[in-house]
């Protein structure tokens, strides 16, 4: 289709208009009709049904202070026409109305903790809509539910949660922003015996693609609901999540360090502590083997959670005491603190590739697959600010079993696949010379680490979403048959295929 001319334009969108003014008074009678719009144009039409202050241009302090605050150091190099700055569901509908008309492409943000290009940011063809301003969030049904909008993070939510002594499935890092994480699935504390945080959702607040803003729950809307708990960016923009709470005051938490010889042994306790929650799931053990360019060797760092003030409950942590550290931060404390403790361990603003893989609880291929990122990784690991980590994590069958009593969710988990363990590969560099062989050097990686996990008869079909780079097949991992569930309801909410002007995240179109 030709680009609409500025005189058709100008008829469209009269100079004399104001913000405030209805999207159908921007477009022609006969709305059947998309208008193709320039990114320009979409961001000037933007300008007047909103508040013009909430359409962030470049050269403005707000639109390069959105920008810098990304996660990722190549998503802070997109540039879009304008950023769009809601605070107000209604906000939403006027924008996706306008730019599903319009053919206007645009991404949405919320937190930006995703780490591929594009995922959650545009470049000049089209413009950003960043959930940041939409913060609101309050306690309702006697304290059992919080309301939360996707422009908070998690820090955000548990600062507004300890007061009240309450807790609920969200993030375990305080900068992760509420949206991208339950819209992924999202991993929490509570994970291991109250399934993934989006398992924990009872409502969604959503705008669909004709701008509509619905509810989605198990009464309401129950196929949509489901679909959203790894709907990605294929239905909507929520704008709001009402989430079950939990009890919680004090806690104990930290970091345990080790020496890198320790490797298979914490491996081995890994793989029986994962047994173990089947007895007690209020405990956190992850592992994470890191570069640490300030010794020149890997170091072993071990975050920990217990959902109650005892250090060391037995028989969760038996025997993790007679481990020897090089550093230990384990405390009575707060889930601010530790969170907040977590989030210092990876700060942001490098380059980065991400890649996630699961397999049946088992030691001795994660430490190959260490081995292996050690070799590849060796030729780039002289330049500064150039590191990478292998993080591993249960996912046992108590998450998976919350997750079905809770209704369900697309992942295709179930109980029969046992103890899993999720395996997260981070790299970070910031030369941009050395995109295009750290990028190669990531995607021979990921295939050597799903090969051998194949081999070895211990790989799950599962991607977990948050985790994952962009070439992994994600959606097509939940199975065929929750694919074809989640293509219905896209086509049930969405029937003309409105929302292909979205840009980022996993696709169901391209299934």
């Amino acid at each position: 289709m030709m680009r609409t001319s500025f005189a058709i334009l100008a008829a469209i969108i009269p100079l004399t208009f104001t913000f405030g003014a209805s999207v159908e008074n921007l477009l022609p009678r006969n709305t059947t009709q998309k208008q193709d719009l320039s990114p320009a144009q979409c961001c000037d039409g933007l300008k007047r049904i909103l508040d013009p202050s909430k359409v962030l241009l470049p050269g403005s302090p707000e639109y390069a202070a959105q920008e810098a605050s990304y996660y990722s150091g190549e998503q802070v190099l997109q540039f879009p026409v304008c950023r769009v700055a809601p605070t107000s569901p209604e906000d939403v509908s006027s924008i996706i109305k306008f730019a599903t008309t319009s053919n206007c492409n645009f991404a949405v943000r919320s937190g930006g903790h995703m780490n591929w290009v594009g995922s959650s940011n545009i470049g000049p063809e089209g413009f950003t809509i960043d959930l940041e301003d939409m913060k609101q969030i309050e306690l309702l049904d006697d304290s059992k539910t919080v309301s939360i909008s996707p422009g908070l993070t998690w820090a955000d939510v548990y600062t507004f949660l300890r007061p009240h002594n309450l807790h609920t499935a969200g993030g375990r890092s305080s900068h992760v922003g509420v949206g991208g994480f339950l819209l992924g699935g999202g991993i929490s504390f509570l994970s291991l015996e109250h399934g993934f945080g989006s398992d924990n959702i009872i409502n969604y607040q959503i705008v669909l693609a004709d701008g509509s803003i619905v509810n989605a729950n198990e009464a309401e809307r129950s196929d949509l609901y489901w679909a959203l708990k790894g709907g990605s960016t294929n239905y909507g923009i929520v704008t709001r999540f009402d989430m079950v709470t939990f009890p919680l005051d004090q806690m104990w938490g930290g970091s345990l360090y080790y020496n890198i010889s320790l490797g298979p042994t914490l491996l081995d306790y890994l793989v029986g502590f994962t047994e173990r929650l089947a007895v007690d799931a209020n405990g956190l053990f992850a592992l994470s083997i890191a570069w640490n360019a300030a010794d020149n060797d890997y170091l072993i760092w071990s975050p920990n959670a217990y959902l109650a003030p005892t250090p060391f409950p037995s028989p969760l942590y038996d025997g993790l005491e007679e481990i020897p550290t090089v550093r230990d931060t384990m405390r009575i404390t707060n889930l601010v603190s530790v969170t907040d403790e977590i989030n210092m361990s990876s700060p942001g603003g490098s380059r980065t590739q991400w890649f996630a893989l699961v397999f049946k609880a088992d030691a001795t291929l994660p430490w190959d697959i260490y081995q292996k990122g050690a070799d590849i990784m060796a030729p780039f690991l002289g330049k500064e600010g150039t590191s990478w980590a292998l993080t591993l994590q249960p996912i046992n069958v108590g998450m998976i079993a919350a997750a079905a009593n809770r209704g369900g969710n697309p992942f295709g988990l179930t109980e029969k696949d046992g103890d899993l363990f999720l395996l997260l590969i981070s790299i970070f560099w910031t030369d941009p010379e050395d995109d295009g062989k750290i990028k190669a050097t990531t995607q021979d990686f990921l295939r050597w680490s799903t090969d051998t996990a194949k081999q070895r008869n211990l790989l799950n079909r599962f991607i977990y979403l948050n985790y994952a780079l962009d070439t992994q097949p994600v959606l097509a991992s939940f199975g065929d048959e929750n694919v074809r569930r989640m293509k219905a309801v896209q086509k049930k909410y969405d029937p003309k295929g409105l929302l292909k002007v979205w840009k980022g995240g996993y696709k169901l179109d391209e299934l």
